[in-house]
């Protein structure tokens, strides 16, 4: 239970700067999010390797919107939110090392690039129970 709070977290961190899922969240609006390994960019992988079905006990941190920027690597996690009412949100994740920023877009908006914070990166890959 507590790395799924831990993931949950990090989710909501990552996802803070598109639109207002925090708010949806907050309002236990996400039914689940799902998160997948990623196989290449623009192609959401189906094959879940996580799911969260409770959202509680979270926080959110800030992020900054990247310019000029191009990612030519495959992302290493799509991500899923699943909201009541059937909507959707898709994201793929770029996770950065330890103690270095990552980075998120969301996957109709590949334009828009996200930066994570250094602390972000490390939630996250504790919460994944990553080996570094």
């Amino acid at each position: 239970m507590n790395k799924m709070m831990k993931w949950v977290d990090a989710i909501r961190t990552i996802t803070a700067p598109f639109g207002d899922p925090i708010g949806e969240i907050e309002n236990e609006e996400v039914e689940c999010v799902m998160v997948a390994e990623s196989t290449v960019r623009g192609i959401m992988n189906p094959e879940v390797k996580l799911e969260f079905h409770e959202l509680s006990q979270v926080r959110v941190c800030s992020s900054e919107e990247i310019e000029d920027i191009e990612i030519e690597v495959a992302p290493d996690f799509d991500l899923l939110l699943q909201f009541k009412g059937g909507k959707q949100e898709r994201y793929q994740l770029w996770l950065g090392q330890p103690e270095h920023p990552s980075v998120i877009t969301e996957f109709e908006r590949t334009d828009v690039i996200w930066r994570l914070p250094e602390h972000s990166t490390n939630q996250l890959i504790d919460a994944l129970g990553l080996d570094t």
